[in-house]
């Protein structure tokens, strides 16, 4: 079981584990002023999803002296940030967005403030939705592609680019007039990771260390951060020290835990891609097996999620691809053509859309088979994409021991992230989710009459 790395927070001056340094808040006006919010701020939340392109948040202030009317807000403004669990402690940093919307203003309950919310994002995003990219990419990686976009058409610096994985396989690519982060998003849909090209799920979002372009494969084979448990604070009359206080859940609550109809929609199981060859006139089928491929798939706990039992057409779950069909265009014949071969630059280069659209169907979908939302003590080195583990205790009676829930339990990625910090408290919101169990599923008695009466019923 992985356990909990050591923190410095108590020495350093934490005493309580929803501390916290908030050592800058500052809103920066287009003109130069400089206007502390630390005193006036009611909340302040800083979001990050690894299915979305950018960081964002917002600050909640409680305003006594008129600043929305002096500052003449254009646009053009900037919020400084920088919070941590001590005070210049490790994971402190600082960060400057901007802010880009004022939104639920309100009078104070005395009449002589104002209550109104500064909404603000990265840089990038807003520089993103400004600029147009017409480039044509020849014999490049997609991995290339997203540096390129991200150094030379959004100028970011590199150490604000975290992790750029590395893919497998050329393409040549026409980008007509797409922002940059559609550009980034468009490619992505065909690439691949080099250290596991048996799968197509690569990611690109951007967290407190930067921008990363990753496999969800890669995340799930990172180190446990930390483990988290549920149980009551009493347990046992046993006093928790700080560490244990800091690793224990406050509230939970799983979003989803179990849809098959949802997962049978979507293609998590089964599905199929018909890729059609214009120019040959040929068409492939190419069909996902769940079964067949998780087993060369990276899995974030050691056991699958299904059983063999079949229907009363005689098929499992992941037997059916053809209840989910997608039609696309592939080009993976011509180089089979002689006419074709012969030709110079008579043909592009495989695009490899048998291998790449299955994968991503079920990968994508696969990731959130059970989603689980929980709180818990603040802490800033919590980002999107890192795996934590979640200890649930079975409610069933017991022997007086501790036994874990068999389903429920296990290692989780991380898909986004919420940290909250308000005067009194700091708490951090993860949203998680798992394809796996940390024990495979039992086997299905197929021939067990109860069960052939039901299916067939």
């Amino acid at each position: 079981m992985a356990t909990n790395n050591p923190t410095p927070v108590e020495a350093s001056g934490a005493y309580s584990p929803q501390d916290y340094s908030l050592k800058t808040l500052n809103f920066l006006t287009s003109n130069g002023k400089r206007i502390e919010l630390k005193k006036i701020m009611m909340e302040f939340s800083y979001y990050e999803d690894i299915y979305t392109f950018a960081a964002s948040g917002y600050v909640t202030v409680v305003d006594g002296q008129g600043f929305i009317e002096l500052l003449q807000l254009t646009g053009n403004e900037y919020l400084e940030v920088n919070f941590g669990k001590v005070k210049n402690g490790p994971n402190a940093n600082d960060q400057i967005f901007r802010v880009y919307k004022i939104g639920d203003r309100k009078p104070g309950g005395n009449h002589n403030t104002e209550v109104y919310t500064l909404h603000f994002c990265s840089e990038e995003l807003m520089l993103s939705e400004q600029t147009k990219i017409s480039k044509s990419y020849s014999g490049q990686k997609v991995s290339e592609i997203v540096k390129d976009v991200l150094t030379e058409k959004l100028k970011v610096k590199p150490k604000n680019i975290n992790v750029i994985e590395e893919t497998t396989g050329v393409y040549d690519f026409i980008v007509p007039k797409l922002k940059p982060f559609e550009t980034i998003s468009w490619v992505s849909t065909y690439a691949r990771p080099k250290k596991q090209n048996s799968t197509a799920d690569m990611l690109f979002f951007e967290t407190k260390e930067g921008f990363n372009f990753r496999s969800l494969q890669s995340m799930y084979k990172d180190k446990v951060y930390a483990t988290y448990k549920y149980e009551p604070m009493n347990l046992d009359n046993k006093k928790q020290d700080f560490q244990e206080k800091a690793y224990n859940v406050i509230e939970y609550e799983f979003s989803k835990t179990y849809d098959a109809l949802q997962e049978i929609t979507s293609g998590s199981f089964a599905n199929r891609l018909i890729s059609i060859d214009p120019l040959t006139r040929s068409f492939n089928v190419t069909d996902f097996d769940y079964n067949k491929m998780k087993d060369t798939m990276e899995k974030l706990n050691p056991g699958g999620i299904l059983n063999e039992l079949k229907n009363r057409f005689d098929k499992a779950l992941n037997q059916s691809p053809e209840g989910v069909l997608k039609v696309a265009t592939g080009n993976s014949n011509h180089g089979n053509v002689p006419y074709i071969k012969e030709k110079e630059g008579g043909f592009a280069k495989d695009i490899f859309i048998e291998t790449i659209l299955p994968l991503r169907t079920a990968a994508i979908s696969l990731a959130n088979f059970t989603a689980l939302k929980m709180a818990v003590p603040g802490d800033p080195g919590l980002t999107a994409g890192k795996v934590v583990e979640f200890n649930l205790f079975t409610l069933k009676p017991t022997n007086n021991t501790k036994e874990l829930d068999k389903a429920y339990s296990g290692k989780y990625l991380v898909t986004a992230v919420r940290h909250i910090i308000k005067q009194t408290a700091y708490q951090t919101i993860l949203e998680m989710a798992k394809e796996s169990l940390p024990k495979a599923q039992e086997g299905a008695n197929n021939s067990d009459k109860n069960v052939r009466q039901a299916i067939t019923a």
